[in-house]
């Protein structure tokens, strides 16, 4: 991790704003570094801090600074094209082999300056000061696995991996922002640029800045998905095993470390599939390979237990309660508020305290994770039917459609007939949105002051105004932000632990794999959606796993978050509330979820979401509290 400041044209010390050692401790609240290193010089400051995870992770002197050029690098993630990248630099293998991830870097800034991320693979947050030419580059990596904020303050810009590290800083104020809050309460806030601040700003994924004397900074889009497929009739078996070898090496890559590795495991084809995978490479798992699981529907267990055997995964640990007491969950917001900043945006970075407690404990330094298939690799592919339609392919629509063979050609002629525009929106998000927009806090005034409502039925399109799967993916799951938010939540509050988050199945040059191949690789026969990743892991993951029809795990055996107060808590929080949340709020919704109730606790019909809403107003107070 690292943070930093840049003066370029005023002429002004670093110094003046930054405390260095209210800046390292920010960074790394709960879990010191291995390594810690300041540096500063003229109108720039920088402060890298490492925990070691592989050799390439084992900077001597932090930051890194070239003796030639008087460039400072801080490296802050994991190269995964080391070999492609010593290449083009002209280094022969014995070179490469010592070398540092942030000293590959830096010859590759030194080689294409500003063009440098476009030759890494990886997650990475970088930061590159050149005193010479009092010049700033940050980048963050493509997929946007390593947070990286900022802030510009009149001739001085700040930047930190946590937007908790910008809090340290001197003469520099904060503004919590209140349209943000406003959609926090209803889980509208999550974004690749705004914080919970109105002066942080998150350098959005995929993007670098580049700060001069006497400019402003500039920000720039430096990574661009290719909508690229080829149009084929005929399945050829060359495409899943291009697939395959991608999805091979996505995983492989993110293996090396020197500490025992841990992978979380839900049963479900994409946690089986880095899980099988990583059973696989390492032969014998042994010590080195340990399983992490959240039991929360009624069939997860036997899944899990099915994909862990088969894997040969000896050490197995599987939380099957989340009752823990408001008084934790206040403690566990607190710890979290100091690690990220302001209020968590996504619940697994917090929830998944039990995993990292573990891994800890068992000096595990790496936690993998399966999340992100079903928006790219494993997803459904639902839309190649209309893909089919659309183009005339009436018999390849056929195959896949379920049925005996008159029935399937009833079926095509069926929506041949109903053939039209696809709707504004998904009818089923539709009517999920509209019960919870029925138990939403927030005062009417509010609402129609930042445009809620629209912006809450908004998130009901879905799928439904697409035709084509990649369509899909580039125009909607690809922006959406509770994807970047998950990142950062996790990868934050896993560090805090001593603990890098790894995710497979975002590997960018998979996903690319996946958008490059043609839409019949995705889609099988009988409406098998999942098809191209189905049979890339076939052999690997248990039969059972990799060919499930469907997602389903059954019902709910616990909630998977939210807090569980009683009536009286409710009535508290009521009429405590920080005055900033109680200025958006209508507390008398609050008492509506539990007045009338003969317990006088929560209505069983508020259900799920009011959980959620108790938890944004309950996460807003604990950070308004301590909030500068």
């Amino acid at each position: 991790m690292f943070a930093g400041l840049m003066c370029p044209g005023t002429g002004t010390s670093p110094l003046q704003f930054a405390e260095p050692g209210r800046l390292g401790a920010a960074l790394a609240p709960y879990h010191r570094p291995d390594r810690e290193g300041l540096w500063c010089e003229g109108p720039a400051l920088l402060l890298a801090q490492r925990v070691f995870n592989a050799a390439a992770s084992r900077d001597e002197v932090l930051p890194l600074r070239c003796a030639e050029s008087g460039a400072v690098v801080a490296f802050w993630g994991r190269l995964d094209n080391r070999g492609e990248l010593a290449q083009a630099l002209g280094l022969q293998p014995a070179q490469l082999g010592p070398m540092l991830d942030s000293a590959l870097v830096l010859q590759a800034w030194r080689r294409w300056g500003d063009a440098l991320p476009e030759h890494l693979a990886g997650d990475f947050a970088i930061a590159v000061v050149d005193p010479r030419r009092r010049r700033l580059l940050l980048v963050r990596d493509a997929m946007g696995i390593k947070p990286l904020y900022y802030r510009d303050d009149a001739g001085a810009l700040a930047f930190a991996t946590s937007a908790a590290a910008l809090k340290t800083l001197r003469g520099m104020a904060l503004t919590p922002d209140r349209r943000w809050m406003a959609e926090y309460v209803l889980w509208l806030s999550p974004s690749e640029e705004r914080t919970g601040y109105r002066e942080i700003r998150k350098l959005p994924p995929g993007h670098l800045m580049i700060l001069e004397a006497g400019a402003r900074p500039l920000l720039r889009r430096w990574h661009h998905w290719r909508d690229d497929s080829p149009d084929a009739v005929i399945r050829d078996s060359r495409w899943v095993d291009a697939y395959r070898a991608r999805l091979e090496e996505a995983i492989r890559c993110r293996m090396p470390s020197e500490y025992p590795l841990g992978t979380e495991n839900s049963g479900g084809i994409d946690s089986a599939t880095v899980t099988s995978y990583l059973a696989r490479f390492l032969d014998d798992p042994g010590d080195r390979l340990h399983g992490f699981a959240l039991l929360l529907y009624e069939e997860e267990q036997a899944f899990i237990l099915e994909t862990s055997q088969a894997a040969g995964i000896r050490h197995n640990y599987v939380a099957t309660s989340r009752n823990e007491s408001e008084e934790q969950r206040e403690a566990l917001r607190l710890r979290t508020l100091r690690v990220i900043g302001y209020p968590e945006e996504n619940a697994n970075g917090s929830g998944h305290t039990p995993f990292y407690r573990e891994a800890q404990a068992r000096g595990i330094r790496t936690l993998y994770s399966g999340f992100g298939g079903d928006e790219v690799v494993s997803n459904p592919a639902a839309h190649v039917r209309l893909e089919m339609l659309d183009a005339g392919r009436y018999e390849t629509l056929q195959d896949m459609l379920p049925g005996n063979a008159l029935t399937r050609r009833l079926r095509v002629a069926r929506m041949l007939l109903k053939r039209r525009g696809k709707p504004s929106h998904d009818p089923v998000s539709w009517r999920a949105r509209n019960l919870r927009w029925s138990q939403q806090p927030l005062r009417r005034e509010v609402v129609e002051e930042f445009g809620l409502r629209d912006a809450w039925f908004a998130t009901a399109v879905h799928d439904a105004p697409y035709r084509r799967t990649n369509d899909f993916i580039l125009q909607y799951l690809l922006r959406q932000p509770y994807i970047g938010q998950r990142f950062e939540s996790c990868t934050l509050s896993a560090a805090s632990w001593g603990i890098e988050y790894r995710w497979p199945l975002w590997d960018a040059r998979l996903v690319q794999q996946y958008l490059s191949t043609p839409s019949i690789e995705k889609r099988g026969p009988r409406q098998m959606g999942r098809y191209l990743h189905r049979r890339a892991i076939d052999g690997v993951v248990p039969e059972r796993v990799a060919w499930k029809p469907s997602k389903d795990m059954g019902r709910f055996i616990q909630w998977p978050d939210g807090p569980a107060l009683s009536g009286s808590q409710i009535r508290a929080l009521a009429g405590n509330l920080h005055p900033a949340v109680a200025e958006l709020v209508d507390p008398s919704c609050l008492l509506r979820w539990v007045d009338g109730q003969p317990s006088g606790n929560l209505a069983p019909a508020a259900g799920f979401a009011v959980r959620r809403y108790l938890g944004t107003l309950l996460w807003l107070n604990a950070w308004l509290v301590q909030a500068p």
